[in-house]
């Protein structure tokens, strides 16, 4: 394997793992309904990488695109909840996000088993659109928010950031795919530091509600 695309990966792992671990030892972040939020994505995309790295490693499985129902619907439903929690969005939209995620676990599980890849649909497009907007519309909120010193802006940037470049990542890897494994890099760059932001975040909100 490529060392640059190993350290990026091994980056991105150590930087998840820190941020869950920093967040869930802390009794005032596990209290906070909005940081639950933000402990349960993470834990969601731990548990997902580390199946993944035993299905790869030592059952040497090549394909796991059969985790993405399963990790495309979680990322959005998880991520819509914050959203939405955060905008104090009514029953209705936490109905057309619930209908949303299924129809993206619906695709994703039926291309795979037709076409053993479940990446091929309009999914994962419309999920990260869907987040994209609506993390523009939090990080907004948060921006106008900002005399109340909410660290929390933070991670939204990050989100917004990490979705935005990530969705451009996609379609572009369907049209340069001999460029692959610079755009995983790119992608693990960005998640770390989706994830260093997370930490940053967690840090001022124990200090912020330690006054």
């Amino acid at each position: 394997m490529n060392n640059y695309i190993l350290s990026s990966i091994i980056l991105s792992y150590s930087l998840l793992v820190v941020a869950f671990a920093y967040g869930i030892t802390n009794e005032k972040m596990r209290n906070n309904e909005l940081s639950r939020g933000y402990l349960v994505y993470l834990g969601f995309i731990l548990v997902i990488e580390v199946i993944n790295h035993i299905l790869i490693t030592f059952l040497e499985t090549k394909n796991t695109h059969y985790l993405y129902p399963l990790y495309f619907s979680g990322e959005f439903l998880i991520l819509m909840s914050i959203c939405l929690k955060g905008l104090k969005a009514t029953k209705k939209w936490k109905m057309i996000t619930g209908l949303v995620a299924s129809y993206i676990f619906i695709e994703t599980t039926i291309l795979w088993f037709i076409y053993q890849d479940a990446s091929t649909g309009y999914a994962k497009i419309i999920s990260h659109l869907i987040i994209i907007c609506a993390v523009a519309i939090l990080l907004i909120k948060n921006i106008k928010e900002a005399e109340k010193n909410d660290p929390r802006w933070f991670i939204y940037g990050a989100l917004f950031l990490y979705y935005s470049v990530s969705l451009f990542l996609f379609l572009l890897m369907s049209q340069l795919t001999e460029q692959n494994i610079n755009i995983w890099i790119i992608n693990n760059i960005l998640s770390s530091l989706l994830y260093s932001s997370f930490i940053y975040t967690f840090y001022k909100l124990i200090k912020w509600r330690s006054k």
